[in-house]
């Protein structure tokens, strides 16, 4: 079962990302993020309540869980509005290199070659499918919102090196279970900065239309955690990690049909790279 997990899971992460960039012709990053938010108490509160929640440790998880909720949640759904979302996608995907390169340099953990060569893929991936063939002012303003996504990636890097000791004293459950909470304060904060009302959430089902990719990305991410976390639990990490970092590739594959994105001969080297990278990266580190 761990094999299928792991699969749905980066099924689940690619549908959610095409579903959420889809949104956003029609609507603001920040309401789809309240979506988010919302699936989030009511599939993962009761989720964690069932695996186990060590409520003595709440205190100790909530202000890292806040943490999270801004940097690997509310960022990152801002940060893909920007761009081709089979770009912008497999950019972001690039988040486990920056958790390794803070972890080397926060909690000084050490690296064998074969770690620093699929870290050095996935970057040079990175550097070819961001940088344009001659380095000019324009060019580069024009690939500038690239760097949005490598934001939200080392965002996500810094935030997990961060957690990782507070849940390794607790557990991945209570982490869970405070995200939850955390991440409707900043949803309303983020709504509040873009200038959204909370009254439009009342029109949801008659304006159905309209919301619905929002609807179906928010609670596709939400699951596709969920699946992470039962494909991880139910298989070796070894055959888990790999499955579920293979999501950018089928991004790429449904951006190209759903959205009709066409990335360019040396956008799809650079794509290849970076995805090789990735999986590299999750088969190495576990």
């Amino acid at each position: 079962m761990g094999i299928v997990f792991g699969l749905l899971a980066a099924l689940g992460q690619a549908l959610a990302f095409i579903s959420i960039k889809r949104s956003y012709k029609e609507l603001n990053p920040s309401i789809v993020f309240f979506f988010d938010a919302c699936f989030g108490l009511l599939l993962w509160i009761p989720f964690a309540l069932i695996v186990g929640v060590r409520f003595q440790d709440f205190s100790m998880v909530v202000g890292f869980a806040l943490l999270s909720a801004l940097l690997s949640e509310a960022f990152v759904f801002y940060a893909l509005s920007k761009g081709h979302i089979s770009i912008s996608g497999t950019i972001f995907a690039s988040y486990p290199v920056w958790t390794i390169i803070c972890s080397v340099l926060l909690n000084k953990e050490m690296l064998l070659p074969i770690h620093w060569f699929f870290i050095s893929i996935t970057i040079i991936g990175i550097l070819i499918v961001s940088l344009p063939h001659k380095i000019h002012a324009k060019e580069l303003k024009e690939r500038a919102h690239l760097l949005w996504p490598l934001a939200a990636a080392i965002a996500v890097g810094l935030s997990d090196t961060l957690s990782k000791g507070v849940i390794d004293k607790s557990s991945a459950e209570t982490f869970l279970f405070a995200l939850a909470f955390a991440q409707i304060p900043v949803a309303v904060g983020y709504l509040l900065v873009t200038r959204e009302p909370l009254s439009q959430f009342t029109r949801t089902i008659h304006e159905y239309s309209k919301y619905k990719f929002a609807l179906l990305g928010s609670l596709l991410n939400i699951v596709a955690v969920l699946f992470l976390w039962l494909a991880f639990a139910h298989a070796y990490a070894s055959i888990a990690s790999p499955l579920t970092a293979a999501y950018p590739a089928i991004i790429v594959v449904l951006a190209i049909f759903f959205l009709k994105e066409r990335p360019t001969k040396r956008e799809l080297i650079g794509l290849l790279l970076t995805i090789v990278g990735v999986i590299g990266i999750s088969l190495f580190f576990t």
